[in-house]
């Protein structure tokens, strides 16, 4: 069968359908669930990805740098100021453990990718190993966090830029930043990649003179004052509120750290998942201890819990920020300036990103009817045009919420986007343990696997259950001084939509649990190469000599 290359524009159709001799596999799920259509796993595996036309065009340093640049937004570089406020000893505590959390679910994660270079990542896999009703709730609970979190800065760049030009409405500059990402996101996704590569590098280089800085004031060489650990018996100091102020911490440090898990979804468009996915996990607890456990000790040594300028919402944007904050007390006078510029470089880069996980997201629920099936239409460059149109306008409704209130906007979707981050984490620990099941349960042998996550069954079991103690514990500072409805309501409406999209797949198609016999274990396994192809790529791609191990230790410091 020739088919021309116009007659696949626009379509989901596989790439290398005009191959003869390509394998097909028929994937099915349980009864009721309706069949993916045929999927071809041909040479082209390492260029297309099967079933849904997107392109493997991600090499080691896009996908190293989208991990960790996913990660860094306003959760971070203005957020922390909301964490802090409960005292220095609550954000460290909440990042550190949330550092942990994300940990484990990258090992599961890393397993699986790797192993299953899918697209769809972890939402492909709740169908294929625990029942396609629980696959679809966790896919519009993924595709819902993302475009909270777009929502979310969108209206955050305002902030920054209205230091500058006040007068300006904050309207025409989340309007100005969602054109960008959807400029961004409509070219190739090795575009794609290029341009996360550099936003991510200003701000891991923003990040870098941070702490640098903050340990010079900590220390009395910059600033004129040793701060010491003074500020952690400042008043009410380490722990501000109590236990109910460290648990309300931990929804905003889920909100600031999410994005791990986009290493899964790019692992569809990467060239060479076996070598590419475990490096990046291996490399993210590092990237989690210097970016953010070191920069929110540091934050909490020079900036008091209680300045109002870190909870003032009437004060200049950029003067909110506590990064800010440290460089004027360095003496930095520039420094206002210095971080609007790395503030909208962070909003447009965590739009980008998390456009791009959306969109994906979307595309291939189509492509397994899940979604309309006009949004698994994709682009001669693959490119999911339709999804991209779609996640763009559903992302500016939620904004133009802003006209209502920015500050409880952002707090609102900070709270789903946070909540619903910690159900896709909890819900790759559950895939992860159905998958090692399986494996187990057809005498596979762990030797196939090219990377197998430490720690298991350990890992995914603690993270599950620290995960369910951190999201129903928001109950306690909801009611602890008084009802919150802000709080509640963020915390937990993503809970009941969750329930509702998996309780309303399963009565609509009649699905079952999948036996732990008939779960599939080999479509799409390896990205469509041979163990034998597979060890033989990365052997020839394992650098040798002193300046390939020196490129080596500097992309596990910096990406």
């Amino acid at each position: 069968m020739v088919e021309s290359q116009q007659s696949r524009h626009l379509t989901h159709e596989p790439a290398g359908s005009e191959n003869e001799d390509s394998v097909k596999h028929q994937q099915t799920y349980a009864d009721g669930e309706k069949p993916v259509t045929d999927v071809e796993i041909s040479s082209t595996a390492s260029t297309k990805t099967p079933q849904t036309g997107l392109h493997r065009g991600l090499t080691q340093r896009y996908i190293s740098f989208i991990a960790l640049g996913g990660v860094i937004g306003s959760g971070l570089f203005i957020g922390s100021g909301t964490a802090l406020s409960t005292g220095p000893g609550s954000a460290l505590v909440a990042y550190s453990v949330v550092s942990v959390i994300i940990y484990f679910t990258m090992t599961s994660l890393g397993e699986l990718a790797t192993y299953l270079p899918i697209p769809g990542s972890f939402n492909a896999y709740g169908s294929r190993f625990v029942d396609p009703a629980f696959g679809f709730a966790l896919s519009w609970n993924y595709w819902l966090n993302w475009v909270s979190t777009v929502a979310n800065e969108a209206g955050a760049v305002a902030i920054p830029i209205s230091y500058w030009l006040p007068s300006v409405h904050f309207a025409v500059w989340g309007a100005a930043l969602m054109s960008v990402v959807f400029v961004i996101n409509a070219a190739t996704v090795r575009g794609y990649g290029e341009a996360e590569f550099w936003f991510a590098l200003v701000k891991i280089l923003a990040i870098v003179m941070f702490i640098v800085v903050a340990a010079a004031v900590a220390s009395g060489a910059l600033g004129g004052h040793k701060y010491g650990a003074e500020l952690w018996h400042y008043k009410e100091a380490p722990f501000v509120g109590g236990f109910g102020g460290a648990l309300n911490t931990f929804i905003q440090a889920g909100f600031s750290m999410q994005g791990s898990e986009l290493v899964g979804v790019v692992a569809a468009e990467s060239k060479a998942p076996a070598k590419l996915i475990p490096r990046a996990t291996r490399q993210i607890i590092i990237r989690l201890a210097l970016f953010f456990v070191l920069t929110i000790f540091l934050m909490g040594l020079v900036v008091p819990y209680d300045d109002p300028r870190l909870i003032n919402e009437d004060s200049d944007a950029s003067i909110s920020s506590p990064f800010t904050l440290v460089f004027l007390q360095a003496g930095i006078a520039p420094a206002a300036h210095i971080m609007n510029a790395v503030l909208v470089t962070s909003s447009v880069s965590a739009c980008s990103s998390g456009l791009y996980a959306a969109c994906r997201t979307v595309h291939v629920m189509a492509t397994q009817g899940h979604a309309p099936a006009f949004l698994g239409r994709t682009t001669r460059r693959g490119v999911p045009l339709f999804a991209l149109i779609f996640c763009t306008l559903f992302t500016l409704g939620l904004w133009a919420f802003n006209f209502v209130g920015q500050g409880i906007v952002f707090v609102f979707l900070s709270g789903i986007s946070g909540v619903a981050g910690y159900v896709a984490w909890a819900s790759i620990c559950v895939v992860h343990i159905r998958f090692r099941l399986a494996w187990k349960k057809q005498g596979r042998d762990l030797s196939e696997l090219r990377y197998r996550a430490p720690f298991y069954p350990f890992g995914p079991v603690f993270c599950f259950v620290l995960i369910c103690v951190v999201v129903f514990g928001q109950a306690y500072p909801s009611f602890e001084n008084g009802f919150d409805s802000v709080t509640f309501f963020s915390s937990f409406i993503e809970l009941p939509l969750f329930a509702g999209f998996w309780a309303a797949w399963k009565w609509w198609r009649k699905t079952k649990v999948v036996s732990l016999d008939a779960v599939d274990l080999d479509t799409g396994a390896r990205g469509g190469f041979t163990i034998e192809e597979e060890t033989e790529m990365l052997d020839r791609s394992h650098a040798k000599g002193f300046r390939a191990r020196t490129a080596r230790v500097l992309s596990a410091i910096i990406g």
